[in-house]
């Protein structure tokens, strides 16, 4: 499926032909997050009694399921809640061709790496950098790389996103879902991490209506950190981990401007292969 080539600038144009108050809106959005942090004080009851199971007869793995089960209670929740709100259960799950998925993925890849400098540069306090080792053990990559892409691209681009490019510009539309994205991670590093895949996601979202493309992205990105973790149990994102494998701040200066040109490369091709973006 192709489409006439268009310009960056050009790309953010469309806008509905009028504001239909879908939901949610801006102001919607607060009772939305309030419902995603109050419902994992419920969710957390499985985890606490898996956990104690866990460590009463030497189970682990019951560990990752009561973390798993409790982290997926918290977003069905709030996904049934938004449901509601909406009046309707509609996803849409576009075609989109292959090559896209390739090229996307690529490019996600080099925009993280491009990003690493700035989110490592973010202070982190040794209490916070003690709650993070604590919390992202190898037991949490189940919901990390499986859960997480499914229920949060549901919740973030198919209901978020999806209702914002109905009421606002999509240049607002994919900027707010975005940094929400970020917010809700709440750890100033990952946040912003999380911002700039929540804006790249959102521009594809925006531009294939394709979930499918949306989650393959996110389990990519989460498959990958995940990967990084279990080479490296010393989780420190204060740490710059590229720097150190590039050896010498010549080839990890060349390692960025090949990641910059990677980025706009896989940028120019899909913006030409993909179909022109279409509020509906």
């Amino acid at each position: 499926m192709t489409s006439d080539m268009s310009s960056p600038s050009e790309d953010f144009k469309v806008v509905p032909d009028k504001f239909t108050n879908a939901y949610p809106t801006l102001s919607q959005i607060w009772a939305l997050l309030g419902v995603f942090f109050l419902s994992q004080l419920p969710a957390a009851l499985p985890m606490v009694g898996f956990k104690a199971v866990a460590e009463s007869y030497g189970l682990p793995f019951l560990d990752t399921i009561g973390q798993t089960l409790a982290y997926t209670i918290s977003l069905v929740i709030t996904i049934w809640y938004a449901f509601r709100k909406r009046g309707s259960r509609n996803l849409s799950f576009a075609s989109v061709p292959v090559a896209a998925y390739l090229v996307a993925a690529v490019g996600l890849v080099a925009m993280g790496m491009l990003a690493e400098p700035i989110v490592s540069a973010i202070p982190m306090p040794d209490a916070i950098q003690e709650i993070i080792k604590n919390t992202f053990t190898k037991h949490v990559i189940l919901s990390a790389v499986i859960a997480a892409p499914i229920l949060e691209e549901i919740l973030f681009r198919g209901i978020i996103l999806d209702g914002f490019l109905k009421n606002y510009s999509p240049a607002k539309a994919v900027i707010w879902s975005g940094v929400i994205f970020g917010a809700i991670h709440l750890i100033p590093a990952q946040a912003l991490n999380a911002a700039f895949i929540g804006i790249a996601l959102g521009w594809l979202y925006y531009r294939t209506r394709s979930l499918t493309l949306c989650m393959f992205l996110h389990f990519v990105n989460n498959g990958l950190s995940s990967l990084t973790f279990l080479m490296d149990d010393k989780l420190d994102m204060s740490h710059n981990q590229t720097r150190d494998w590039a050896g010498n701040d010549l080839l990890y200066g060349a390692l960025l401007v090949g990641c910059a040109l990677i980025c706009v490369a896989c940028y120019s091709y899909l913006n030409r292969i993909l179909p022109t973006a279409q509020i509906n």
